[in-house]
């Protein structure tokens, strides 16, 4: 797939940086285990709604931490893709 113009001599990519202060502080949040679980689950659930067949998650593991700042294991963050996905 061809790209034009290339990304870099793109003119509409400077819009962004308003927005980027915004992208970092939702970061924590996104990346807190129970807000985490909370729109996998809404996410998921919404997609089953809309008769998607197939729901491929894409997660880069190792972002997500408990109350104490603490990064979970690639366990604890597999138990909660398992979770949501017995609940619906």
């Amino acid at each position: 797939m061809l790209l034009t113009p290339k990304p870099e001599e793109r003119e509409d990519k400077a819009i962004w940086n308003g927005f980027q202060y915004k992208f970092q502080l939702t970061f924590q949040l996104y990346n807190y285990y129970d807000f985490f679980k909370r729109i996998l689950y809404r996410v998921t659930r919404d997609f089953m709604m809309e008769n998607v067949m197939i729901i491929e998650y894409r997660h880069i593991f190792g972002c997500l931490f408990d109350d104490d700042g603490n990064t979970l294991s690639l366990d604890d963050e597999l138990a909660i893709f398992h979770e949501v996905v017995r609940t619906i």
